[in-house]
């Protein structure tokens, strides 16, 4: 094998390694996303791959800043003043061209205050909220979306895996990686109502397991989020 066709080869596999970082990275970030007014979200990104608006609801609920942050109500001094829910959607451009679309609910940021004597009320602490949804890139180098077929939607609050209470994400991340690939049994919260279903994680290309799920912890004052 000459000189050259040896620097083909090499050059063949370097660009097939970038289009496999990009992919993944672009494959990671949500399709949809939950959040609340006044809230900030980070699409973390690598060079190249920028977040910019295609249309919003309400022109009072979105700054985007070095596309990757977009802040909701930024410029708002009195969020009980203004209105600040909506939809924003997103672009995601890799080098200028629109390779996929990001829907972002933004919700009324309702805070509870407990006063006299309550009676059948329940205020969940504990457990994750799920935000948001995405593909996974495997170590095969498919995609796949655990979540489907397991009847989890946005809005969801899991509680338990394989019967063990979920208090918050880092127990969750611990609970996925510890399944090693294997079924777990899920029970999370709709509406009042206690659901159960099963989910399988994917191993990825870092050796650690997802199921495609971006959450965030349910208890108060508590804003990040986290794709597992």
């Amino acid at each position: 094998m000459n000189i050259f066709k040896k620097i083909s080869i090499l050059c063949t596999l370097v660009v097939l390694l970038i289009c496999l970082v990009y992919a993944s990275d672009i494959t990671n970030l949500p399709e949809n996303v939950i959040i609340f007014e006044g809230e900030t979200l980070t699409l973390n990104t690598i060079f190249g791959v920028n977040i910019e608006t295609k249309s919003t609801t309400n022109p009072n609920i979105e700054k985007i800043e070095n596309h990757k942050t977009l802040t909701v109500a930024a410029e708002v001094q009195n969020l009980e003043d203004v209105d600040c829910t909506g939809r924003i959607n997103l672009d995601v451009k890799l080098f200028g061209a629109t390779v996929k679309e990001i829907s972002v609910n933004v919700i009324e940021n309702t805070e509870v205050v407990p006063i006299g004597n309550l009676i059948g009320v329940k205020l969940y602490t504990n457990g994750v909220l799920v935000v948001g949804m995405s593909e996974i890139s495997g170590n095969d180098n498919n995609n796949y979306k655990p979540y489907e077929g397991s009847g989890i939607e946005e809005g969801d609050v899991i509680v338990k895996i394989d019967e063990e209470n979920i208090t918050c994400t880092s127990e969750l991340t611990d609970k996925i990686n510890s399944s090693n690939g294997k079924e777990m049994s899920v029970t999370y919260i709709r509406d009042g109502e206690t659901l159960n279903t099963s989910i399988k994680a994917v191993k990825t290309e870092d050796s650690t397991y997802k199921i495609g799920l971006w959450v965030r912890d349910t208890a108060a004052g508590v804003r990040n989020c986290n794709f597992l």
